[in-house]
């Protein structure tokens, strides 16, 4: 006898290992791997699910844990397909200007995946998995969120892109890098970033110690070797992002999704449609 989230496990075991959800993997946004916020958000989503209810049993009574994983996973799905063609909208003008084309993307998925899993999700949960996906801006998109799922998965969203979508690379590296002759260009291609983070990042330097140009800020680092980063609240954001860049590398993304919490807590028979033999027209 099988478990009684097997379905909806091997339903997320597939999404996770589509095409369309490996590109994710492909690509940066400000200095972090689109897939390593995509499980951050999970991540916090999961947070958020423990600060609003005593136990995940209790919180399992009121949120539906297989509409947050499916639509967390497929919320920024754009951000691969979009590059791959020739629209030239980025995917927050795309949230902004057409959800449309957003919600066909994600029904476009889930339709390909429940063919392959051989299952049917219910209308209700489908239309809130797509609702998360189109809702996730808030107020910076087109639709905003309606349903308890697309509130927790907003400020998920809105909590890593604001925290946790920080290129980690700090003044120390930098400084290190123009000490050996390097200059800002070179330094910014050296770290794949803009020269405008590395610009960014030298300035935070010399604001904490108080030096007005880029020449105090290296004579001092040729001194003592070490620089801040940043005032507290960003060297912990810093650190954050760089934690969760290092977690999504050794551990990978895929399997980080596998492993989370709320898989235990999935229950086939709430999440798909009941699959049986078809009654014969004729029979009574």
């Amino acid at each position: 006898m099988g478990k009684a989230n097997e379905k909806a496990l091997e339903f997320i075991n597939i999404l996770v290992n589509n095409d369309m959800v490996g590109e994710l993997e492909n690509y940066d946004d400000q200095g972090v791997k689109v897939s390593a916020h995509t499980y951050d958000v999970l991540k916090v989503s999961i947070e958020e699910i423990k600060r609003d209810y005593t136990d995940f049993d209790e919180a399992k009574r009121f949120i539906d844990f297989f509409a947050i994983i499916v639509g967390v996973i497929i919320h920024d799905l754009s951000k691969g397909s979009i590059r791959k063609t020739s629209e030239t909208m980025s995917h927050s003008q795309m949230m902004l200007k057409k959800p449309d084309y957003i919600i066909k993307e994600a029904e476009s998925l889930l339709d390909e995946i429940e063919s392959q899993a051989g299952v049917k999700i219910k209308e209700s949960i489908r239309k809130n998995i797509t609702h998360i996906v189109v809702s996730h801006h808030g107020r910076w998109g087109k639709i905003v969120p309606n349903t308890r799922e697309a509130h927790i998965v907003h400020r998920a969203d809105m909590y890593s892109a604001k925290y946790h979508r920080i290129n980690p690379i700090g003044a120390n590296e930098i400084l290190e890098a123009l000490c050996m002759g390097e200059n800002i260009v070179e330094v910014s291609k050296r770290f794949m970033c803009t020269t405008g983070v590395i610009k960014d990042r030298l300035k935070r330097a010399k604001i904490e110690l108080r030096l007005k140009t880029t020449k105090h800020l290296i004579n001092y680092y040729k001194k003592v070797k070490k620089v801040p980063i940043g005032d507290n609240f960003f060297t912990k954001r810093v650190r954050e992002t760089a934690k969760l860049i290092a977690a999504v590398e050794k551990k990978g993304f895929k399997q980080l999704i596998l492993t989370n919490k709320l898989l235990d807590y999935l229950v086939d028979d709430e999440i798909f449609e009941p699959i049986g033999e078809k009654i014969d027209e004729g029979e009574n």
